[in-house]
């Protein structure tokens, strides 16, 4: 939800004012929010692979259906986010760099939060 309100904060959205559901600002705030939920869920399926140790100390590569899986989830949203049928059919409207940069450092949070979370498991 911070990548929403970020692209729409950005596009000089005030609070209270209506957007129309294909006006280009809500569209990329949508597609923005949507393109973090995946990015999360991507560094989720790492720190889901053991319980309790750490995703740094775990073989990440091992799995190639997990790996097929990702970089297909990859290229869909590359579709999604940035053809224009993807648009068409899925109401998006491609990112700019910047809001990349807005959803990135979420995924570190999660990743951080969760080998914070693993360590102390270890230590009890």
């Amino acid at each position: 939800m911070a990548a929403y309100f970020f692209v729409l904060h950005d596009g000089g959205w005030q609070w209270g004012e209506h957007l129309a559901s294909d006006a280009p600002l809500y569209l990329q705030a949508t597609t923005a929010c949507f393109s973090a939920i995946i990015i999360t869920q991507i560094v989720n399926v790492f720190l889901c692979k053991t319980p309790n140790r750490s995703v740094f100390g775990a073989a990440l590569f091992d799995n190639p259906i997990i790996l097929w899986g990702i970089a297909l989830e990859i290229a869909l949203l590359g579709i999604i986010d940035y053809t224009p049928w993807g648009n068409l059919i899925f109401g998006t409207l491609g990112l700019e760099p910047k809001v990349w940069l807005c959803v990135v450092p979420f995924a570190l949070l999660m990743l951080g939060m969760e080998e914070l979370r693993k360590m102390v498991v270890r230590k009890l």
